[in-house]
């Protein structure tokens, strides 16, 4: 299944700009899944696995890369879920976490890459502010950009199916050399 995920376009590579501003040789479009749903299944098999292992009473996607993810998920384990937004909303309840209450909950936040972890560090702290505690945050990526070690001294534990070296050696056959070794240069300059 790495390979497919090469083939739909979930792993691209060339000059990318991320949602953190930060330029990158490659990009990894989880969202391209969705389409693919064969790959999905296998994605979301992925989750379950790391989720197994983890203790928590609420599950939470960050809008928007972890809203598919954990509504599958919650659905298949009939456990409570929602999502976070970036923001809470300026009409209606005004709410940022939608879904499933955390007041007085565990909650493990699911997204699916992580870089700095600016993202999944605002769902903690909305988490945080409407009473609950995120115990984990599983991600199906973490690009090995400093945001599992930012996730980690804000107090949650950080699991990830993949890290973005893992994932460059499985492709590696299929990207050829001058693109992994691009990659894993561009890796290498972070040091957390």
């Amino acid at each position: 299944m790495i390979q497919r995920l090469l083939e739909v376009g979930v792993v691209k590579f060339g000059d990318f700009v991320l949602s953190s501003g930060l330029k990158s040789p490659f990009y990894i479009d989880l969202r391209a899944v969705l389409g693919h749903p064969d790959l999905f299944q296998w994605v979301v098999s992925q989750y379950l696995s790391t989720l197994s292992k983890l203790e928590y009473d609420v599950i939470l996607g960050v809008a928007t890369g972890g809203i598919p993810y954990a509504s599958v998920l919650g659905y298949l384990l009939q456990r409570p879920f929602g999502y976070v937004r970036p923001e809470a909303k300026g009409h209606g309840a005004g709410r940022q976490i939608e879904g499933a209450e955390v007041a007085g909950k565990r909650a493990v936040v699911v997204d699916d890459v992580l870089t700095t972890g600016k993202s999944v560090l605002g769902a903690i702290s909305a988490v945080g502010e409407a009473g609950g505690r995120v115990t984990a945050v599983v991600v199906f990526l973490d690009r090995e950009q400093c945001g599992a070690e930012a996730v980690r001294r804000a107090g949650a534990g950080v699991y990830s199916v993949y890290k973005m070296r893992e994932l460059l050696e499985a492709l590696r056959p299929h990207i050829g050399e001058g693109q992994y070794r691009s990659a894993v240069e561009y890796l290498s300059q972070w040091r957390c």
